[in-house]
């Protein structure tokens, strides 16, 4: 979070519940209530829809909300899979499974991960599904969210996933899914969004108020008590950062994260996707399974501060990605927040280049370089405060 968001995240409402549905079931909840709507206002205004609901406390327990809101045990989704990217919530190791919904992966082009849309079409006509779940945890490239919607059942409802991508889409830098003919998005409002941890469900301005009135019954009193009052006045600080630093924020992102997989691919790492030009987004997908697989890769890195993500890849098992998967995932997010740019990217390049290729311990000028960055960027100071 920028300092400003972060001078108000603690305060006394860490200690206070608002337990609500569209009346507050506590007394003393009047400030809280116009800073959630606040939030709520300033969300709803950047996707123009009044169906917004902050009260989740992350990107899983939204899906949560909305999967119940729309599905009931038995229903059938279509989602990306583990090995397709997508969220565990997706899939029925996590929430889906939990609700008792059972998912089919969508079919998938393997060299860069994204739906066929022809073959996931016959499949939808098949397999007849309640849902469709786009977005997902490895996010290339945007989806094919009118494609789908303009060829399936118009009650098939689509939830998309905007976890990873919430600050680009934002941004005006990605697909905006709910223009495109998703019912309801999801997000974390921790990623390139750079927020406090928490979740957020953007209903688009077309769905049915009974449909709405579910999606909010199932965060209220279906899942969320205490709602982390604390993170609501950080939530706003950091929408209204975005309104004006969110446009060059996010092309940084993208700009450093095709530098980061232009200069890995560079230096010999298989990075994928190279025809499509690698990536869209925040981040880069290496294949490393002949310098010893996901889990190994990343473990050599974290030993020299350098932080990646081991993930499974289209050929690996479902089983593989807790384990050794093909796979490592790396954001550039939080490196762009704090003032990096291209030129830096290729020299992380080559400091993953020496740790992993070379075997050398280069922890110590990780250390120094990340010495040079210790102010955040693209949002207001603390000495500034715009009241």
């Amino acid at each position: 979070m920028s300092p400003l968001a972060e001078y108000f995240y603690v305060s006394d409402f860490m200690g206070r519940y608002n337990e609500h549905d569209r009346r507050s079931h506590y007394a003393g909840t009047k400030y809280a209530m116009e800073i959630e709507n606040l939030c709520v206002s300033i969300i709803g205004a950047r996707f123009n829809t009044r169906f917004v609901d902050v009260r989740p406390i992350s990107g899983a327990i939204a899906n949560l909300c909305a999967f119940r809101a729309l599905l009931k045990p038995g229903d059938i989704i279509i989602s990306a899979g583990i090995r397709g990217g997508g969220h565990m919530s997706a899939t029925r190791y996590g929430i889906a499974g939990v609700i008792g919904v059972k998912e089919i992966p969508m079919v998938l082009m393997e060299d860069s991960l994204e739906c066929d849309v022809d073959a996931t079409v016959k499949l939808i006509e098949r397999v007849r599904p309640k849902a469709v779940i786009l977005g997902r945890s490895v996010f290339l490239f945007p989806e094919p969210v009118k494609e789908l919607r303009d060829q399936i059942d118009d009650r098939i409802r689509i939830v998309y996933d905007a976890a990873h991508v919430f600050g680009l889409i934002w941004a005006g830098e990605f697909q905006n899914p709910l223009e495109e003919g998703a019912d309801l998005m999801t997000a974390s409002t921790h990623k390139t969004f750079p927020g406090p941890q928490g979740g957020v469900i953007v209903g688009a301005s077309g769905i049915s108020e009974d449909l709405w009135e579910r999606v909010e019954r199932m965060v209220f009193p279906g899942v969320i008590s205490n709602h982390h009052l604390h993170r609501l006045p950080s939530l706003a600080i950091t929408a209204i950062e975005m309104n004006v630093f969110g446009k060059a924020y996010a092309r940084q992102i993208r700009k450093n994260a095709k530098a980061l997989a232009e200069s890995l691919y560079s230096l010999g790492f298989n990075v994928l996707c190279k025809d499509k030009g690698f990536t869209e987004t925040h981040q880069v997908l290496v294949d490393v399974r002949k310098i010893g697989g996901g889990k190994v890769v990343s473990e050599i890195l974290e030993r020299n501060n350098i932080i990646v993500t081991k993930i499974a890849l289209p050929w690996d098992r479902d089983e593989d990605a807790t384990k050794n998967p093909s796979g490592i995932r790396l954001g550039v997010q939080e490196m762009t927040r704090i003032g990096m740019t291209t030129s830096d990217m290729e020299y992380i390049a080559e400091l993953i280049y020496r740790a992993v290729i070379r075997k050398e311990n280069v922890v110590n000028e990780v250390k120094e370089f990340r010495s040079a960055f210790q102010e955040v960027k693209y949002g207001f100071s603390v000495d500034k405060i715009p009241l």
